[in-house]
């Protein structure tokens, strides 16, 4: 179980005024300390998603890191063609570091990260706006998730980033956004969880 309320990624200024942030949740992931990377935990995601929890390919969309300048760190090349294998490249979303690049504090392990989205609107809402151009943009029926977060860099004290000696995964997936998903609900509150 996880508390967000304070730091650097702090929900609750967000609770109770949508449909899927709480003061406490329980975060779903995996981790990989060297042992597998962007295509497996790319490939792992998809697959658990779209093929054990059944969820409609047509309501996903993935955002990808973008780069960023001042960084000097390109885009996320990687998973833009990791993911081309699963999804049209249509529903795949160059997103800023503000969205896509993870990192906890100041200081330490960060990098580039793909989330998965899913559009859980009516098939009328649907019709009329495109869920791609609601992803991340606080919609309550378009959110976020699953982040995986690509371990790549250490972020040095006078804010530089110098490559880890070796690549890790950190994922994670909100139980119940999962629960709101797979069972077809608009609100976390609404689920039987």
């Amino acid at each position: 179980k996880c508390l967000r309320v304070s730091g650097k990624h702090n929900d609750l200024e967000d609770v109770g005024f949508d449909t899927y942030h709480h003061t406490m949740f329980e975060m779903l992931g995996n981790w990989s300390f060297g042992d597998y990377f962007k295509e497996e935990a790319i490939a792992w995601a998809w697959e658990l998603l779209t093929e054990v929890y059944k969820l409609p390919k047509d309501r996903l969309y993935v955002t990808i890191f973008e780069g960023d300048e001042k960084d000097g760190v390109p885009m996320d090349t990687d998973s833009l063609n990791i993911w081309k294998k699963y999804i049209a490249e249509d529903r795949i979303i160059p997103a800023s570091k503000k969205d896509n690049f993870w990192e906890m504090g100041d200081q330490g392990p960060c990098g580039p990260c793909t989330e998965i989205h899913v559009d859980l609107r009516n098939e009328d809402q649907r019709a009329k706006e495109n869920g791609r151009d609601l992803v991340n943009a606080d919609h309550p029926q378009v959110i976020e998730i699953w982040n995986n977060v690509f371990m790549e860099f250490n972020r040095m004290a006078n804010g530089s980033l110098v490559p880890l000696p070796a690549k890790h995964v950190d994922t994670g997936m909100g139980l119940e956004r999962l629960a709101m998903a797979m069972q077809g609900k608009q609100s976390n509150y609404d689920t039987d969880l």
